[in-house]
């Protein structure tokens, strides 16, 4: 190297050197452009075609140009800015040094002088041009390109005269060690890249693989060794068609794609990276595959079990809820006769045992909706302090039963108003406090409120529920918010409950973006806190609460597509909507759906899920995909009596904006044309009175029907109204019964499932619960796989049977109503 001479050269006289504030000056200037050198040398190179030649890491060019900066800076140090003497000595300046160690060590290497001068003077050109290029005073230009021109100069002929000696023996010597030694490192690095156990490529400029590891080519061939695929002269392949990708539009990663492979298909995360070449010789990408197909198998299964799960909580719930009702009806019926006092008492004892059962499904069917992703946030303007005023309501009732209990709402006064769900926060500080209050015996429980901090248009509000009770252990702190577990088993005996009430209010905590903490110590109490942030509402103080009440959005008749193919169903959606002061117009089918869509303007469309020929989701995608903007656009509502078990994601994707679960209280359906349009009907579907008061006791006869649906049709809609939607089931039964025979004589289980699905929500809407489970039942035998016909004919004859009993009963049920 040029440093190694420096001691052999003699500093300048003191009448040949220049300033040495100029020459020291030219070294800084080069040192602090070093990268600037190097990027204009690679285009240099680039657009002479020596990329081929030259290396392909920017470090190397890096150490090419620190030597020269080196060898210019011992240049001026020693010969300052004397004239360049061409007529010297060969080897007694640092220029021809210089121009001397580069062409042997090139040499050895097999470069030709030809190259290796057109190369130098590239670097030539670029310390010439950034000298030219950076605007220096004509002077210091001047005497910069001189200095520059000369090094260069005699480095050229150190370089000429170099390789005109020719190799000598231990040139030859040394050129035969430099040869071994790339070999011995081309080696090394082959051996790593073949003993990667991932699978990578390297692919070309035109998409086939150029190489790759043992561990790929095992992919495709068991018969296969390491360093076949480098050493071998097989044809290059497409990796696009080899494994169904184009390597120019994967990007940096897939997180899972399906290949075939000689062992059968499995599943890969694919990784890329352009080659990390600035010469651009090696043009390509290398492409590494990592195993997935094990971790996706898992996934799905505790998927399935997942889904398993919250089908059978809401099924079994569901189940479960039908005979709860029929209980809270006769209780009903019970109460309106002059009961003894004993007998009373029994009543009142089933009454609240009703009550605490319809609270444990009412918990079991809010966790499978969350877990399903049914379960959707509102937001709107709320005072903060009144959530926990209103906890406090309707917790001391309970309180006032234990007389060695007290209650105290510790909250601020002066409190933002702030937009968020508050009906969900009630839910999550109800539970804490009912917890609170259930396993307080005596002493205190203390509802509080205060913000952490508060920022411009938000605030951080934490919720606490402290009590005086027995406390949690340490250990179990955590465990309490796992589903069905209590925080003792003792518990469960004394207090009973289904340990969901704390796993539903984390998760709805988590919905929120909150946390959910707990501190407790045995014998000294728990302390609950909800740490929540809210946006704060843009009207505040007194503004907040005639905000609430200006919150009720303007009313506007809609016009509506109703897409329902059951008659009973569609009749009494329809007739809602109407005496709501909405126009409708009916579609049965998705594809009329459609054609409706084209000829006239919409404001909603509501969609039933199970159609004829198109499902909900199909027929949202199609909306959503239509050419017309404005149809495109429109909002879409789906109404489908599966309830919790519909996927909200799926719903999503499909551009649905809204779901109700049949049968639906009618307020409800006003709810949902709210919150779907931002409308109010002219005439508020409800109004005239509920069509199930949803969680209430229901009238029952036998446990076979829920009077009060067609009760609340009849105050709702109307006696005329509530008698078409009677006069039109009777009509569908004779008709359901005979597609259900005809269904099962040709052996179609699908359409019997959908016969079943429509019948059960049409019972429904009459109050008949009976018939709507037996269909349910039905369905679902009809709709699982691998069912022989032997197993599915009872079911559904008995169906069929009970349809033809239930023309009398309902006509019978409508004639007591209608008086």
């Amino acid at each position: 190297m040029i440093s190694e001479h420096q001691g052999q050269f003699a500093p300048p006289a003191a009448e040949e050197a220049a300033a040495a504030a100029d020459l020291a000056a030219l070294t800084r200037f080069l040192q602090a452009n070093e990268t600037r050198l190097i990027e204009m040398h690679i285009a240099y190179s680039i657009t002479r075609s020596y990329n081929a030649h030259v290396s392909t890491l920017p470090e190397a060019w890096r150490a090419s140009v620190q030597g020269l900066n080196g060898a210019i800076a011992l240049m001026l140090e020693t010969r300052g800015a004397a004239e360049v003497d061409y007529d010297s000595n060969i080897g007694d300046d640092p220029s021809t040094v210089y121009g001397i160690d580069v062409a042997r060590r090139h040499g050895l290497r097999g470069v030709p002088l030809a190259m290796f001068l057109s190369n130098f003077k590239g670097y030539r050109d670029s310390y010439l041009r950034l000298v030219q290029l950076t605007g220096f005073p004509a002077a210091t230009e001047a005497l910069y390109l001189r200095l520059l021109r000369g090094f260069f100069d005699r480095a050229e002929i150190g370089i000429c005269t170099q390789w005109g000696r020719g190799v000598v023996d231990a040139d030859h010597d040394r050129l035969l060690a430099e040869n071994q030694r790339v070999v011995n490192e081309k080696n090394k690095y082959l051996t790593i890249f073949e003993s990667i156990q991932t699978p990578v490529f390297l692919i070309d400029a035109e998409g086939g693989i150029e190489n790759m590891n043992h561990a790929a080519a095992l992919l495709l061939s068991r018969d296969v060794v390491p360093g076949s695929v480098y050493y071998g002269s097989a044809a290059r392949r497409s990796f696009r068609a080899l494994f169904g990708l184009d390597p120019r539009g994967i990007g940096p990663l897939l997180p899972e794609h399906e290949i075939e492979t000689i062992d059968g298909r499995r599943w890969v995360s694919v990784s890329t990276q352009e080659m990390l070449d600035v010469s651009r010789k090696f043009l390509g990408t290398v492409i590494s595959f990592t195993d997935v197909t094990d971790e996706r198998r898992a996934r799905e299964e505790a998927e399935a079990l997942a889904r398993a799960k919250t089908d059978f909580l809401a099924t079994m719930s569901h189940e479960i809820r039908t005979p709860i009702h029929s209980i809270g009806g006769i209780v009903e019926l019970l109460r309106q006769d002059a009961l003894p006092p004993r007998a009373a008492g029994y009543v009142e004892a089933i009454d609240r045992s009703a009550r605490v059962l319809t609270s444990i499904v009412s918990e079991i069917l809010d966790y499978s909706r969350i877990e399903a992703g049914g379960m959707m946030l509102e937001r709107v303007d709320f005072p903060l302090a009144e959530v926990t005023a209103e906890v406090g309501r309707v917790i001391e009732p309970l309180v006032a039963r234990k007389p060695g209990l007290l209650l105290h709402v510790d909250c601020p006064q002066a409190l933002p108003c702030v937009s968020g769900d508050p009906a969900k926060l009630r839910q999550i500080l109800l539970n804490l406090a009912g917890n609170a209050v259930k396993f307080t015996e005596a002493g205190a429980v203390v509802i509080g409120l205060d913000l952490i901090s508060r920022t411009p248009g938000r605030v951080l509000a934490r919720f606490s529920v402290r009590d005086t009770g027995p406390g949690i252990a340490p250990e179990r702190l955590e465990q309490i918010f796992r589903p069905f577990t209590q925080s003792d088993s003792s518990i469960e005996r004394k207090h009973g409950g289904t340990g969901l009430g704390l796993a539903i209010s984390r998760r709805l905590a988590e919905m929120m973006g909150a946390e959910l903490t707990v501190e407790s110590h045995p014998g000294e109490g728990s302390c609950f806190r909800l740490v929540v942030p809210l946006d704060l509402a843009v009207r505040q103080g007194a503004d907040c609460a005639r905000a609430r009440a200006e919150a009720t959005p303007p009313t506007q008749a809609l016009r509506l597509l109703l897409v329902e193919d059951d008659a009973v169903n569609r009749l009494v959606t329809e007739t809602l909507l109407r005496q709501a002061g909405h126009q409708v117009r009916l579609a049965e089918t998705g594809e009329a759906a459609l054609q409706a869509l084209a000829g006239q303007g919409f404001d909603l469309v509501l969609t039933d899920l199970n159609l004829p020929d198109l499902s909900g989701f199909d027929l949202g995608r199609a909306i959503r995909a239509h050419a017309d903007p404005a149809i495109a656009r429109l909002p879409i509502a789906a109404l489908s009596a599966h309830g919790p078990a519909v996927d909200a994601a799926a719903l999503a994707a499909a551009g649905i904006g809204g779901f109700l679960a049949k049968p639906f209280p009618f307020a409800r359906l006003e709810d949902l044309l709210r919150r779907v349009t931002g409308f109010a009907s002219p005439r508020p579907i409800g109004s005239g009175g509920p069509a199930r008061a949803e969680g209430a006791g229901q009238g029952a006869g036998l446990g076979l029907v829920d009077l009060t649906v067609l009760r609340g049709h009849a105050e709702a809609l109307g006696p005329a109204p509530t008698g078409r939607i009677v006069a039109t089931f009777k009509a569908s039964l004779v008709h359901t019964g005979a597609a259900l025979e005809a269904a099962v004589e040709a052996d179609r289980w699908n359409e019997v499932a959908m016969i079943a699905h429509r019948l059960k929500s049409s019972a429904r809407h009459v109050g008949l619960l009976a018939l709507a489970e037996e269909a349910e039942r039905a369905e679902m035998l009809a709709s699982a796989s691998g069912r022989r016909s032997a197993e599915l004919a009872g079911p559904v004859a008995d169906l069929i049977l009970s349809c033809r009993a239930a023309v009398g009963l309902v006509e019978a049920i409508w004639a007591e109503i209608a008086g």
